[in-house]
């Protein structure tokens, strides 16, 4: 009787040590490809194919300018412009050629009565007028108004202020001018929005 048992059991102690070293071996085998092929890899046999997909990212364009730019405007400047502004740089970071444009301009004369704006620098006798300009002589400020990029008050408008090719600077200054009427000794802001476009 135990002869008979014995005879039944084994083929299924075998079948199951079969099952069992078989697992193992998978379970190592899986180890070994987790460390080394991402999920959707599959071995190389005959063929030697691999297909590559690619994307292309949009351009990450980033310009640093200064947020605050204080000057001063008086009639007793020599030259067209009767402002004095400090240098502004402004640095392309991005990998493109870039336009840095204005948009809009927030103008508040309120300190300023009886005060008008001008956009094109023909100021009259109640009127103020600034914009920006290009540095064209190194470390100096510009002393004509010729070239001026005039700011609208309060109203949208798309004018250039420089463009850059990558990574490269441009200096600009605020300039402008006012008639013989406007108030002294008070201040006024100008608050451009500017948006910067890949050319």
């Amino acid at each position: 009787m135990t002869k008979k048992i014995t005879s039944r059991v084994l083929p299924i102690i075998m079948v199951f040590a079969l099952f069992m070293t078989s697992a193992i071996a998978t379970n190592a085998d899986m180890a070994a490809f987790t460390g080394s092929y991402q999920s959707e890899d599959v071995a190389i046999g005959s063929s030697n194919e691999v297909t590559m997909v690619g994307e292309v990212k949009p351009t990450i364009m980033s310009v640093t300018m200064p947020t605050y730019v204080p000057f001063d405007i008086s009639r007793s400047v020599q030259g067209e412009n009767k402002v004095i502004s400090p240098r502004i740089t402004v640095t392309n970071n991005s990998s493109v050629p870039v336009s840095l444009d204005v948009v809009y301009t927030v103008v508040d004369l309120s300190k300023l009565q009886g005060t008008t704006w001008n956009y094109d620098g023909n100021v009259g006798d109640n009127q103020i007028a600034v914009g920006f300009q290009t540095e064209t002589t190194s470390e100096q400020a510009p002393t004509s108004l010729s070239g001026t990029r005039w700011l609208v008050d309060n109203t949208a408008q798309n004018t250039n202020i420089a463009s850059m090719g990558a990574l490269e600077s441009e200096t600009l200054y605020v300039v402008g001018t006012l008639g013989k009427a406007v108030p002294e000794n008070n201040s006024f802001t100008v608050t451009p929005t500017f948006v910067v476009r890949q050319t």
